[in-house]
């Protein structure tokens, strides 16, 4: 296919009006006829009528020869010449290969936003030529590359057509790095050849919040943004969820507190929040909500079970429905459940109670008294019990525990690394070499070592006190407060001086000489370890007849045994999740122990046999398996096999990603190529386009021609001319 080019188009331009200028004079000159009255000549007036009509023809014949010569001038002087055009696109840059982008990310779901992207897609794989290349990436927080560089296009539009948004959120950041190094990767001799990037998005300004100053493209790489994103958008999101990871069966009450956001220009009156529980739905909150800006929904919340429950809080559809859900799970009991090991009971009382006494009697009397408060089921043994038991222990006590196995050790540590609480107190039976030998070295589970008991518990005249509590530690939040309890009424004749072991091993209460009191370490995922360097008796401190006694104990057990919501899985779609498999009635691991994820679309996962699990190879406690299937938010529950309860997690979306809000493209063309012009117009650069005029000059001779044509018309007009 052959084109017309002009390397000098205002001499063209000029030869079309000299052409017009024999014309207007023809008409300006134009003789008329003059009527005479002559007698009955009849022969001369037919000789005359024949001549007038060849003086016409031939003036005419020189008015076209003018009009011709003057209009061939001009065209010769305007360089014309002809090209094929794929010659013509591969002089300036060669074929064109465009990397189209598609925004996956499930702001794209609002409307008909992600159909109007792909039929966007569709436009520009049309009107790409068959010399051209493209490439198609799908963009969410990642890239992926889904149709890779090529010419078959047929590809690439099923490609198109079969994408489908997701619910992840927006970051453009990986798709145009991808882009650029796609076509920088893509030259000839050296020299880069043309490329094109077509960014389809709604242009939302979370995805361009992790681009810094440096990410820029490529000079020689063009840019153009199709933005659909929706006008005036409204979008009613719940952004935020407070729940309490366990429901206690106590005096106060329990409450889950959603936050619901209004990304609109207008008001929101009466919208109502609706809370489901393990599929019912349990109450209605009528929130109004003013124009971006938010109101929270708090919903009383109570269980007279003991089980794991899960549920969502809803708000009506609007045209981003991903959002308007969000999910929990929590756990319900109707007691905290705590078991003491104790050393065997001893023979002398300092108190006289009745010559008997056992490490844990102030405990159990404590417990006791503050059961309406704080419901605790106790329970003690003078060993560590099996995995079964602990499975069903939220706080394990050992109080003033001197010898102990390394199986019963090894039980005690993978206790407390899948979430358990422990506490440790101190007394005569404690052997130092022991509890590092068993609990400390490799394990790491002792947040302290022991190094020699000091004091006397005999002489009540020699005593320290409690001089250094952080106030700020959720066990001893409650007594910050004047009034609410002193602790530095309490007496300690004897302690056990102690040394904290490893960074994340803290000192929350120290005595009035600098001595640690009371440790605290974590361990493992949720669990934790307090070390209390006295008695939890009277054998060596008066801390038990003290007001501050019985709120301290229960405020340590509270914390150990229901975690702060904090600690609590959050996860989003797209993270990795850890299980952990281990053979609870045998307490050994077994490599035939299968687990069965079932996604919220009800869609099974088994481990080992998909891509989704991967085993991890730590020598941990308990084996672990790494799940990755989060794709889609909502419930997931995991089934082990000999276990007929199952577990759950639940998969919530960012809500950073349901505002709206779109930046402007000339300032996204100003930040990546520096001026918003040349993202505009996909065109050479000058130099080449200089390039290819001086080698269609040098290879086009078309007005030597043309010069001819007019040398050859003078030549005729003149001779005519001559003859009229």
């Amino acid at each position: 296919m052959f084109g017309l080019g002009i390397l000098a188009p205002l001499f063209a331009v000029a030869g079309i009006v000299g052409a017009s200028i024999p014309l207007i004079l023809h008409l300006l000159n134009r003789e008329r006829a003059r009527r005479l009255v002559f007698g009955t000549i009849r022969f001369i007036q037919m000789s005359h009528q024949t001549n007038v009509r060849r003086h016409k023809l031939k003036r005419l014949l020189l008015l076209l020869m003018r009009i011709l010569m003057l209009a061939l001038l001009g065209f010769a002087f305007a360089r014309p010449f002809f090209a094929e055009a794929p010659v013509i696109a591969q002089k300036t840059g060669g074929k064109r290969n465009a990397i189209v982008i598609l925004d996956t990310s499930y702001s794209m779901q609002y409307e008909e936003v992600f159909e109007n992207a792909k039929e966007e897609g569709i436009k520009i794989l049309d009107g790409l030529d068959a010399t051209d290349a493209a490439c198609l990436i799908l963009s969410s927080d990642n890239a992926r590359v889904v149709a890779p560089l090529g010419s078959e296009f047929s590809h690439i539009k099923a490609a198109l057509n079969d994408a489908e948004a997701t619910y992840k959120p927006t970051d453009y950041l990986d798709a145009l790095q991808t882009a650029d190094e796609i076509l920088a990767s893509i030259s000839i001799g050296g020299i880069h050849k043309r490329g094109q990037i077509y960014v389809i998005a709604d242009m939302q300004k979370r995805g361009w919040e992790n681009f810094i100053e440096t990410d820029k493209l490529n000079p020689d790489v063009q840019i153009q943004f199709i933005d659909v994103h929706p006008e005036d958008p409204r979008n009613l999101a719940i952004t935020d969820l407070n729940v309490p990871p366990v429901i206690l069966q106590e005096q106060q009450a329990s409450y889950l507190v959603a936050r619901v956001r209004n990304f609109s220009d207008e008001a929101v009156e009466n919208l109502p929040v609706r809370l489901f529980i393990d599929g019912n739905m349990i109450h209605t909150v009528q929130l109004d909500v003013e124009p971006d800006d938010l109101a929270d929904a708090a919903f009383r919340i109570d269980f007279q079970d003991e089980a794991t429950h899960t549920g969502w809080i809803e708000l009506p559809e609007d045209a981003l429905a991903v959002d308007n859900k969000r999910y929990f799970t929590l756990k319900s009991l109707r007691s905290i459940k705590v078991h003491a090991v104790s050393a065997k009971p001893r023979t002398r009382d300092p108190q006289n109670l009745h010559g008997q006494t056992m490490e844990t009697f102030f405990m159990k009397m404590a417990f006791t008294a503050g059961s309406d408060a704080v419901p605790i089921d106790f329970t003690e043994s003078s060993s560590v019990p099996s995995t079964a038991t602990l499975n069903r222990t939220d706080v394990l006590v050992l109080a003033n525990v001197g010898q102990f196995s390394s199986d019963a050790a090894e039980r005690v540590a993978a206790y407390v690394a899948s979430g358990g609480g422990l506490i440790v107190t101190v007394g005569d039976n404690i052997d130092p070499a022991v509890y590092e030998q068993r609990l400390g070295g490799e394990i790491g589970l002792m947040p302290c070592n022991f190094v020699r008991p000091t004091g006397d518990a005999f002489d009540r005249q020699q005593f320290r006190v409690l001089a250094s509590v952080k106030y700020e530690h959720p066990i001893f939040a409650p007594f910050k407060e004047p009034n609410h309890g002193d602790f530095g009424k309490a007496r300690f004749y004897r302690i056990f001086q102690a040394v904290p072991t490893g960074s994340n091993a803290t000192v929350i209460a120290s005595y009035d000489d600098g001595s640690p009191a009371l440790f605290e370490k974590p361990y493992g995922d949720l669990g934790r370890v307090l070390c209390f360097t006295s008695t939890i008796d009277r054998e060596w401190n008066d801390l038990p007849i003290r007001a501050v006694y019985l709120p301290f104990l229960h405020e340590s057990i509270k914390y150990l045994a229901l975690k702060d919501t904090e600690t609590l899985p959050d996860y989003r779609v797209g993270d990795y999740v850890e299980l952990k498999v281990s053979d609870v009635e045998n307490e050994v691991i077994t490599e035939n122990r299968e687990v069965a994820i079932f996604n919220p679309n009800n869609v099974e996962t088994r481990l080992g046999r998909n891509k989704d699990v991967t085993l991890t190879a730590e020598e941990t406690p308990q084996r672990s398996t790494l799940y990755t299937g989060t794709t889609i938010p909502g419930i997931y529950s995991i089934h082990r096999s000999g276990v007929e309860v199952p577990d759950y997690f639940v998969v919530n979306i960012d809500t950073t990603e349901s505002d709206l809000t779109a930046r402007d493209v000339e300032e996204l063309a100003s930040m990546l190529k520096g001026t918003a012009d040349e993202l505009i117009e996909d065109k050479p650069t000058a130099e080449l386009v200089a390039q290819f005029n001086e080698d269609v000059e040098r290879n086009q001779n078309t007005w030597i021609y043309l010069m001819f044509a007019v040398f050859a018309l003078a030549i005729t007009e003149m001779f005519l001319a001559n003859r009229v």
